[in-house]
């Protein structure tokens, strides 16, 4: 079963110096099954989960002279899985050039591997990012892209097709994720890619058990990969989900559950990654995200380093900001005293988020 996205423009009196975005993830009863263990993410070199960080194995941007001697470059590359992206904010640099640049003139990448003739991307590596207690499993896949497939950008996404065939005996169609990651990828070196998916099974409501013969024919095949399959892919694809080119539009992005997955790409870009665009963003970004439970938060420690990292650079002088709000619909109450959703963040107000 594919991953819809639906990006929708929100008719809500927002000001026309804002972008807005609107992907839902569709409702799936989902179990989960066991992923890959931390240390044989670690060995594999991949920056997924919690901590979207590599290391030098599959690729040396600093010897590539990509990031001109970058401190942060450098501490995110040797620390790891232990990088949480909480050290201090990097200067702005003096010369646009002292930035991450390198991808930053590509255009707009559109089906440069057509999913009749598509290519093999390894897996680096995958762990589960929701608590044992939240329904269903959601993993972050690292995969690695060969060179053939050439670069994508924020906002698109990649096809991936099952191996074997249908029930009509017809090969499998390809089912679109957005990417999660910047065209850096999580190891920073052009070449990766990251996709954030939730399982999906069928539970039979007699017998409670899940029906193997109904359970998501993609989405399983990479929740459950192992360090080193291949996947066949094809892409990019997309052309109207991207950021603003201003710099100085406000952007409201919401989501629920693995609706994210873009807005994780934008985030890293506008908060993380020491490009231009970083430099130059100099508005507001908001994120609405509804998961059930607490433990079902995805990319917490991440959005919390961001945040961070934001106060850092606006007490030097920064005049980007970002907001993150939590609808948690079990554990929150609206107004009217009934489970709290999305909706009901943007009826109390979405212009509060602009009043700084």
């Amino acid at each position: 079963m594919k991953s819809t996205f639906t990006l929708l423009l929100l008719c809500l009196g927002i000001p026309s110096g804002v972008a807005a975005f609107v992907v839902q993830q569709p409702r799936r009863t989902t179990t989960h099954r066991p992923a890959v263990s931390d240390d044989q993410v670690r060995q594999a070199g991949a920056g997924i989960a919690l901590v979207p960080s590599g290391n030098r194995q599959l690729f040396d941007p600093e010897l590539e002279g990509k990031f001109s001697g970058t401190g942060s470059l450098d501490s995110r590359l040797s620390q790891g899985a232990q990088y949480h992206y909480l050290a201090a904010v990097p200067e702005p640099p003096s010369v646009l050039d002292d930035a991450q640049h390198w991808l930053e003139d590509i255009g707009l990448p559109s089906n440069t591997i057509k999913p009749k003739e598509p290519v093999l991307a390894q897996v680096l590596g995958r762990a589960r990012l929701i608590g044992e207690d939240a329904p269903g499993d959601i993993q972050h896949i690292v995969l690695q892209l060969p060179a053939e497939f050439g670069h994508y950008v924020e906002g698109q996404s990649l096809s991936v097709i099952p191996p074997g065939v249908d029930q009509a005996g017809k090969p499998h169609k390809p089912r679109l994720y957005s990417i999660a990651s910047t065209r850096y990828g999580d190891l920073l070196d052009g070449q990766t890619v990251s996709l954030c998916v939730r399982r999906a099974e069928f539970y039979d409501p007699i017998t409670g058990l899940a029906d193997p013969e109904k359970q998501g024919v993609c989405s399983n095949l990479l929740c459950n990969t192992q360090v080193g399959d291949m996947v066949q892919v094809a892409g990019p694809v997309g052309k109207t989900m991207l950021l603003p080119d201003d710099p100085s539009k406000d952007i409201i992005m919401v989501a629920t559950g693995t609706g994210i997955a873009p807005f994780r790409g934008f985030l890293h870009r506008l908060f993380i990654e020491n490009t231009v665009s970083r430099h130059l963003f100099n508005a507001k970004a908001w994120l609405i995200l509804g998961v059930p439970v607490r433990s079902g938060l995805l990319y917490e420690e991440e959005l919390q380093a961001m945040q961070q990292n934001n106060a850092e650079a606006r007490q030097q002088g920064s005049a980007a900001d970002l907001e993150v709000t939590y609808a948690i619909s079990r554990e929150m109450k609206n107004t009217a005293g009934g489970k709290l959703y999305v909706q009901d963040v943007l009826a109390a107000g979405p212009m509060n988020c602009f009043s700084n």
